[in-house]
């Protein structure tokens, strides 16, 4: 197991700063306290015992180890920050860390962060947004998957047809067409029990959360939100929501669980599907053991 060498940083930072001196020596006098701030530093920096120094020949092998001592470092400065993932760069010297939701870039030292987008200009390369698609691509595989007996029941329009013997619920935005495509598929089937979470994409359907909220409050529910479906028209739902509504509920639970589109069905016998289904493929899924 490989040790931090902090004589190599101290070297290192010495080396730069000796440069530095130079350089102004050889153009002149430093601007006024530029000599001693950068010694100032240089001389702090030296002498920070916790220093992760940037080493070329690092091997693969030893990635783990580097990657340890730099969260180790950084609990000790930053003990209130939780970070999540941490990773060297293309950049020599220069880490990745992510806090939160939030992607930054660190110097071996951990004192200096930077918040914005890498970019390799060579290869017209976003490095920063890759990795934020692979980490969304990590959340979504890591998240639990949401089952019909995980659903809050109680929160859906209920709608029984026949014995009502099969189940299985759908995520539903009153002004997806998708959705109202499914419905008249939905409408085919018997002995079944249809729980609908009203789920108004507000982004792409301004107008679906008033409707959503207006069919809750009907008096029937499930007479509300067939009609509305057969006709896409709002004109008999109440016009002032006076009741308490499952719709922030709903939306939260869709999100949480990584539903981002409507219709999305979840069935009593298992599994899930995103999107309109036929009468035929509908019944398959509900005919699996």
């Amino acid at each position: 197991m490989s040790t931090l060498n902090t004589n190599s940083t101290r070297t290192r930072v010495l080396l730069t700063t000796a440069a530095l001196l130079a350089s102004y020596g050889a153009v002149g006098a430093a601007p006024d306290g530029a000599a001693s701030a950068v010694q100032d530093y240089a001389t702090r920096a030296a002498a920070a015992p916790h220093a992760v120094p940037v080493d070329s020949s690092n091997k693969a092998g030893t990635a783990d180890t580097a990657e340890t001592a730099m969260r180790q470092l950084l609990s000790q400065r930053y003990p209130s920050t939780t970070f999540g993932a941490i990773a060297r760069t293309p950049v020599p010297g220069l880490w990745e860390v992510w806090i939160g939701s939030n992607v930054a870039y660190m110097t071996d030292e951990g004192r200096h962060f930077i918040f914005g987008h890498l970019y390799d200009m060579q290869t017209q390369t976003d490095l920063t947004a890759a990795s934020k698609e692979g980490a969304l691509r990590q959340e979504k595989q890591d998240r639990p998957r949401l089952t019909f007996q995980d659903l809050p029941l109680a929160d859906a329009i209920k709608t029984v047809r026949g014995s009502g013997a099969r189940q299985l619920a759908v995520f539903s935005d009153p002004h997806c067409p998708y959705c109202r495509q499914l419905e008249q598929e939905l409408a085919k089937l018997d002995n079944v029990t249809v729980y609908t979470f009203l789920f108004p994409l507000a982004s792409l359907h301004p107008q679906a959360t008033a409707v959503a909220k207006a069919i809750w409050c009907h008096a029937d529910r499930a007479a509300a939100w067939r009609q509305f479906n057969q006709t896409g028209k709002a004109s008999k739902l109440p016009t002032s929501v006076a009741c308490a509504t499952p719709i922030a509920r709903n939306v939260a639970l869709a999100e949480r669980s990584g539903i981002s589109g409507t219709p999305y069905i979840l069935f009593g016998n298992g599994g899930s599907a995103a999107g309109a289904m036929s009468a035929a493929e509908l019944e398959e899924r509900l005919a699996r053991p």
